[in-house]
């Protein structure tokens, strides 16, 4: 049989661990997230120490039976393989001058990330802290020292990663263009499986035409308004509206203040990000006569469900302004 600690292997390992991160990461599994990410670069690493040579991956005490097998002295490989952890394999590599070196605020990430694989695996974490960036950031380096192409590592999370590494985009739009990969890939697994036609019935399912009231307050009134989604290009996203208090109920600017796609769960929560995205951040609405639908809650006894209002704007204010 052949060794599974083999630079190929190894590698493969690594791919198949990365994008099982990728995934648990855009279904926002922070847990699973960091399971498979930590598994990755334990990898990967150890991929890069077997290709300078398999003795690398030997721990320095216990029997000599690793050892031997990986310098190639004994055909017969030990009955219980073991090689070195995720710790040691990044330190050696350290030394090599192949990942960043302490104190840097690099290698504290990467340890960080590797800590909480190990606290996930044994005891679960409450640690929210995204390890996304470190992740990323360490396969290319790793990926670069090998010679390995990182499109073909990556395959389809490759855009994805290089939305990540772009360190010319600023915070926001890297994080709304992460978002936007992560919801069409949402997008692709939730419906891939279903018939012809069934997208377009959950989509009209999902999708309220008009502008639909949906919290009046003291200050000012959301709207949402039926778009097209930017990550899954269907019209299915709510694009929420808000106006102040001072605005005429028939000729209305209304601000963007974010998005919720019913399709791929694709959103945007503030008018930058809406902004980010290339959508107009304020809508006109004139129509006096258009009539509004009011989402409500409605409770009938212990339970409560939503129910829609149809009103027309007088019915809504008994004055042109609030």
């Amino acid at each position: 049989m052949d060794s599974p600690v083999t630079f190929d292997r190894l590698l493969e390992g690594a791919q198949r661990f990365a994008r099982l991160a990728m995934e648990a990461h855009a279904e926002q599994d922070q847990e699973v997230f960091l399971l498979h990410a930590g598994v990755s670069v334990e990898r990967l690493a150890k991929a890069a120490l077997a290709r300078v040579h398999p003795t690398l991956l030997t721990e320095m005490s216990g029997k000599d039976d690793m050892l031997l097998y990986f310098a190639g002295a004994v055909a017969t490989p030990p009955s219980r393989l073991r090689t070195i952890g995720a710790s040691t394999a990044i330190g050696r590599l350290r030394k090599m001058d192949i990942l960043p070196q302490k104190p840097s605020s690099e290698a504290a990430d990467l340890d960080g990330l590797i800590e909480l694989r190990n606290g996930v695996a044994h005891l679960g974490t409450d640690d929210v802290e995204d390890y996304l960036g470190t992740f990323i950031a360490t396969v290319d380096r790793l990926l670069l020292h090998l010679e390995q192409e990182a499109s073909s590592f990556w395959e389809s999370w490759s855009d994805t990663a290089r939305v990540v590494l772009d360190d010319r985009a600023d915070r926001l739009q890297r994080d709304v263009r992460l978002r936007i990969n992560q919801a069409r890939y949402r997008f692709r697994t939730r419906f891939a499986d279903l018939p012809e036609g069934a997208v377009d019935g959950v989509q009209q399912a999902v999708s309220h035409h008009g502008l639909v009231v949906v919290e009046v307050g003291p200050a000012k009134a959301l709207f949402q308004a039926l778009s097209q989604c930017p990550a899954c290009d269907r019209e299915a996203a709510a694009l929420f509206l808000a106006v102040d208090q001072g605005s005429l109920l028939f000729d209305m600017e209304l601000t963007a203040e974010g998005l919720l796609c019913g399709l791929c769960g694709f959103r945007l929560s503030s008018t930058a990000e809406v902004e980010a995205i290339g959508l107009p951040n304020t809508v006109r609405y004139a129509e006096s006569k258009d009539v509004l639908e009011w989402i409500v809650t409605e409770t009938a006894g212990p339970v409560e469900r939503l129910a829609t209002i149809r009103l027309s704007l007088p019915d809504l204010y008994a004055h042109d302004r609030w």
